[in-house]
């Protein structure tokens, strides 16, 4: 009995990252902030899975909650480790897109069905954001490892 408790609370959580996403693509940022307040009261006690992290740093970051973007966004750092790069063959293109979303790429959710395969993006996006929340809160001498980590993919910041 204890193990379908179980499975329910993450099917439950699975399920609201998915809402999560769909707000902050749709814009709904106060929607968004009342799906991820209970993930971010949870970040302090165990560990997000990393998109749901990061949806909830991009959340915050958006409400100008830079501080508190930046423990859930390291939390998501932390939880990537350090994954392989892109290929020679992927990396022209993956650039030429990067080029062509702008500086709105940061800004954007990143999707909980996004599989296997993404964790160098996913890890760059997570710098992005990491970057960004501490440039406004003026630390760029902090930001600076990172925002050279991200040179290499052509994103300033």
């Amino acid at each position: 009995m204890e193990f379908l408790g179980k499975s329910k609370g993450t099917a439950e959580s699975a399920s609201a990252g998915d809402r999560l996403y769909r707000a902050l693509a749709l814009g709904d940022l106060p929607g968004a902030w009342l799906l991820a307040r209970p993930a971010v009261d949870r970040a302090k006690t165990e560990k997000l899975p990393c998109v749901e992290a990061f949806n909830c740093g991009l959340c915050l970051y958006r409400l100008g909650e830079y501080e508190k973007a930046l423990a859930v966004l390291k939390q998501a750092e932390q939880s990537l480790g350090n994954p392989p790069d892109l290929d020679i063959a992927e990396r022209k293109l993956f650039l030429q897109a990067i080029e062509a979303v702008g500086q709105n790429g940061a800004l954007l959710p990143l999707d909980p069905d996004g599989g296997p395969g993404l964790e160098r993006y996913m890890l760059i996006r997570v710098r992005w954001l990491i970057a960004l929340s501490l440039a406004a809160l003026g630390r760029r001498q902090e930001a600076a490892p990172v925002v050279r980590f991200l040179s290499q993919y052509r994103i300033e910041v």
